[in-house]
């Protein structure tokens, strides 16, 4: 309570004790892939097919990455973080990473040369074979050992640094250029020192020694190391992601065992698996349940879907054919959009939001009857419909457990889950007393009320669509002694209408 000494005014701010829950984002992608170039095993976030291009590079002829990052953002994908991946020699150390960046040395101008520039290119990979420098006469001709550097990307000039010198080369390139780093001393050997003179002029430098570090390549460069933090694992640092997608794992079931296990253990993100290409229903129903060719562990969780078949899109890089690609880039953005136009309690399927405008066909067109032995194991159809165009004709997960084989309702409650949590932090050393769990009941329902309000439980009255109970039963002497404070929350989802199911009954006139 706060003392008056002396007669006056006071005001005070008092809370209202009201701690408003916001709902956290529930369409951010994560994409772990083979990409051109860029930084490898670091999640990079990437807000548009632009930016993508400008970190990771465009299509390539050995990736899915690319492909599946263009149809996320086509199909309504707002935010993704990208992990470029490469083959490690030792998982649990990155250094290990087999993937180079070129790189080349530059020499001054003396009669007899000696290395004065170190140039390397900004991320590992073939690409940076395309790169050329050449110095050339500075602007300033009064600058001492001024000059200009030109850099160049498949004979293009893309880049030029004028009114340089050794001693500030670093600073204006470095950090700056999408292209290059350079170093003037100790470049990879500490006895190496430059010469500290400018570069010969007109005399052009081709970048070498890339390697994209993908012979090898195996399923464990893909799922990391949770101590390296590379893969996978390179998201763990990343606190909001929502669908995990790996393109270039399709078909793989211990990559896609380890997705599952990843998005379980964290509890707050889904897994998007995709299945090998060119497989009839029957094999697809044999790589789901690990059986026939594919012994093994069958996909048991709710925490990610398997989709079926692979899709046809235009490619840029050869125009006039047909490119399969893994459909979970596609699906990814299916989740995004319809989470956004009708929010993630609706299932992301159907001839509205499941109709997928990036994709011209399908690898293969299944029949009902087909369809009737997949869907029920939890495998999600993709379907060409004459008037309806291709769309996502499935919304389940690939668990066992009834209670939580649809993904909206996987997806709903880890919204809620996270959303309540993040939301009562500030529970967190307050007095564990009757006036503390009136509050607490007090937000969590005003919450509740926004979600049910949203159409995302049933019930045509609050009371029959979710409730709240912290109270002294679950809340005993014994409880709050150990410095714990019990929520429960309950809630009433809404379940899609998986089968319509239409009764007509004709009226016959008697005699």
């Amino acid at each position: 309570m706060t003392e008056y000494l002396s007669p006056g005014v006071y005001v005070e701010e008092k809370s209202s004790g009201a701690k408003p829950i916001e709902g956290v984002g529930t369409s951010t992608g994560a994409f772990v892939g083979i990409a051109e170039r860029g930084p490898i095993g670091e999640a990079k976030q990437i807000a548009n097919w632009t930016q993508f291009i400008n970190t990771f590079g465009g299509y390539i002829a050995n990736g899915y990455l690319a492909y599946s990052v263009y149809q996320f953002f086509s199909e309504g994908g707002t935010r993704c973080f990208v992990v470029r991946t490469c083959h490690y020699t030792d998982i649990t150390a990155p250094t290990t990473k087999t993937a180079l960046a070129s790189a080349g040395t530059m020499n001054d101008g003396d009669a007899t040369p000696n290395p004065t520039l170190r140039i390397t290119a900004v991320s590992e990979g073939t690409w940076g074979n395309k790169i050329s420098v050449v110095a050339t006469t500075a602007l300033d001709t009064k600058l001492t050992d001024g000059f200009k550097l030109v850099v160049k990307y498949n004979d293009n000039e893309i880049e030029s640094y004028d009114n340089l010198t050794i001693a500030t080369i670093e600073d204006s390139i470095n950090d700056i250029s999408a292209y290059i780093k350079v170093e003037k001393d100790s470049w990879g050997d500490p006895l190496v020192t430059g010469s500290k003179k400018s570069p010969k002029k007109d005399t052009p430098l081709a970048l070498a020694g890339g390697n994209d570090g993908l012979t090898s390549i195996a399923a464990t460069d893909f799922e990391g190391d949770g101590k390296a933090l590379n893969g996978l694992h390179a998201f763990d640092v990343v606190d909001d992601i929502n669908i995990v997608v790996m393109p270039d794992m399709s078909g793989n079931r211990d990559a896609i065992l380890k997705g599952l296990a990843y998005c379980q253990n964290r509890k707050d993100c889904f897994f998007i698996a995709d299945p090998p290409i060119s497989l009839d229903p029957t094999a697809v129903k044999a790589f789901k349940e690990g059986t026939g060719t594919y012994t093994g562990n069958a996909f048991n969780s709710s925490f990610g879907a398997l989709y079926y078949p692979w899709v046809i899109v235009s490619d840029p890089l050869n125009p006039k054919q047909k490119k399969y690609v893994p459909p979970s880039g596609a699906i990814a953005g299916t989740y995004a959009h319809t989470d956004s136009v009708r929010g993630v309690h609706k299932a992301p399927a159907g001839i509205s939001e499941g109709y997928l405008d990036s994709v011209s066909g399908i690898e293969r067109i299944i029949t009902k009857s087909e369809h009737d032995g997949l869907n029920p194991i939890g495998i999600n159809v993709i379907r060409s419909f004459p008037s309806s165009g291709i769309v996502v004709w499935g919304a389940r997960t690939l668990t066992a457990d009834p209670e939580w084989k649809y993904i909206n309702i996987r997806r709903l409650f880890l919204f809620l889950e996270e959303s309540i949590d993040k939301g009562t932090q500030w529970v967190v050393f307050e007095p564990n007393s009757p006036a503390l769990w009136g509050s607490v009941i007090r937000n969590i329902t005003a919450f509740l009320l926004r979600v049910w309000r949203d159409g995302a439980l049933f019930g045509s009255t609050p009371e029959e669509a979710f409730y709240v109970k912290v109270d002294a039963e679950n809340n005993p002497p014994e409880v709050r002694d150990a410095g714990q404070l019990i929520i429960e929350v309950g809630v009433a989802p809404v379940k899609p209408a998986e089968f319509v199911i239409i009764r007509i009954q004709q009226k016959t006139l008697s005699k």
